[in-house]
């Protein structure tokens, strides 16, 4: 989907090779060494790293309005037209300032693959702060041996493609981080947790005004990418991590079932759905993706049914455009099974009815299924569950409960994934979102589920 919000890796053009300083500052050197053995590759050359106060560091990640050309402004408004058309979003939003917040206080550091230099907030080398840097320094680690800069960006057909080749860099990322704090003593990971959570804090209250559609999108890669990696990992060790690398995921579903990614279930091509009568010009048009679906049904019915019959995701197109003065979004998808095809059917129509009357409508077209909605309008005051990041953490339970299968338990991956299917199917929403975002110990239905599913 075209819309996809800034995370901490940045990507600009360069016209020739950064150069690099000839040695490492020594406030960093004992996490370089800790990310070369945990990564198990070293670094070819020193990084800079640029400590910034905070107002240095917002004039780093945030875009002003006067750089924008007029195109990137009718981009901005077609993108909060698809979302509003889409039940992701409602009233007038300031898509710039949103981006700029999710860029600005939705991070705390980015490395720039195309200037070579890793950006944090902050001047004073806090335990929070080292554990910032065990991230992005291992996003240079991984720029110098797999390229993750422009040049790789370039390559991509689909942006299918670009969002899963950012799940596996951040998953891996995050994988050496948690790692990193997993070195910690005790003392240290105690002071770690009570920061990190007043910084979450702060960066909620920040975030207040952007759309949860939005956070999720950004958040997206940071949910299903180290689950991935792990998944990886214990299935073919550090090799297939790097394998990965070179032949990375095409699309998000072989990231949020990572069956597909180790069997190579590539996606079903699907055409563009066709402009109507009367309109000449697009506004933009792609692969829409497993997630953009999976958050816009989560939003209007419930996210269990949503995420079911987002699972059957084969493939899919869309195309936006402009009629009668308003924005329009027209979508293809299409099952891997008739079974597939039934279940979403069933989910779209109770998602258009969901939706505010005369918005959209959905049909089945042969092995297609044929979504259409306008945007309603900026005053339409369409309600919003606000759930999109709630929804995200029940494809990280069953990753995670997937991974646990496999490592702990010995299981197949296709048996693992099965097992994690199992009981995300028998807990409460609720219950799943509190399993993967709380400290606090899961209730006992929780644990009667893992009980049951491992018969």
């Amino acid at each position: 989907m075209v819309i996809v919000a800034a995370g901490a890796i940045a990507f600009v053009r360069r016209d020739h090779k950064p150069s690099h300083p000839d040695q490492w500052d020594a406030r960093v050197l004992d996490i370089v060494h800790f990310d070369e053995q945990h990564r198990g590759l070293k670094f070819k050359h020193p990084v800079a790293v640029d400590f910034l106060t905070p107002d240095q560091y917002a004039d780093r990640t945030r875009t002003a309005d006067s750089q924008l050309s007029d195109k990137d402004k009718k981009q901005l408004q077609n993108e909060a037209g698809q979302l509003r058309a889409l039940g992701l979003m409602t009233g007038d939003v300031d898509l710039l300032s949103a981006e700029n917040n999710l860029a600005d206080a939705g991070t705390a550091a980015f490395y720039d693959p195309d200037t070579d230099r890793v950006s944090v907030r902050g001047t004073d080398m806090t335990v929070e702060l080292k554990v910032t840097l065990a991230h992005e320094l291992t996003h240079a680690l991984q720029d110098q041996y797999f390229d993750i800069g422009s040049d790789r960006e370039k390559k991509f057909t689909t942006s299918g493609e670009s969002e899963a080749f950012r799940a596996l860099v951040e998953g891996d990322a995050t994988r050496i981080e948690d790692e990193y704090v997993q070195s910690l003593s005790s003392d240290q990971q105690s002071e770690y947790f009570d920061s990190n959570s007043a910084s979450v804090d702060k960066s909620q209250q920040q975030l207040t005004d952007v759309p949860v559609s939005l956070q999720a999108l950004m958040a997206a890669p940071y949910i299903y990418g180290p689950p991935f990696t792990e998944i990886l990992d214990a299935d073919g060790k550090q090799k297939q991590v790097d394998d990965a690398f070179k032949n990375p995921p095409v699309d998000d579903e072989q990231e949020i079932d990572p069956r597909q990614f180790l069997n190579k279930n590539d996606p079903i091509t699907v055409d563009k759905p066709p402009l109507p009568a009367g309109v000449k010009d697009e506004s933009d048009s792609g692969d829409f993706g497993e997630t953009a679906w999976y958050l816009m049904l989560a939003e209007r019915i419930p996210p269990l049914q949503a995420l079911q019959a987002a699972d059957g995701w084969g493939g899919d197109a869309y195309v936006s455009y402009e009629q009668d003065g308003k924005t329009c979004i027209d979508l293809a998808w299409r099952g891997d099974t008739d079974k597939d095809r039934d279940e979403m059917q069933t989910a779209l129509d109770a998602w258009t009815a969901a939706m505010p009357p005369g918005t959209a409508t959905d049909q089945s077209d042969g092995d297609l299924l044929r979504v259409h909605s306008c945007d309603p309008g900026k005053d339409s005051n369409i309600t919003i569950n606000g759930r999109s990041l709630d929804a995200l953490q029940v494809i990280g339970v069953r990753s995670y409960l997937m991974l646990s299968a496999m490592r702990d338990g010995g299981l197949n991956a296709d048996d693992a994934f099965s097992f994690g299917e199992c009981v995300v199917e028998k807990v409460p929403f609720d219950v799943l979102v509190q399993v993967n975002t709380s400290q606090d110990n899961p209730p006992q239905s929780f644990f009667d589920a893992l009980n049951q599913c491992q018969h």
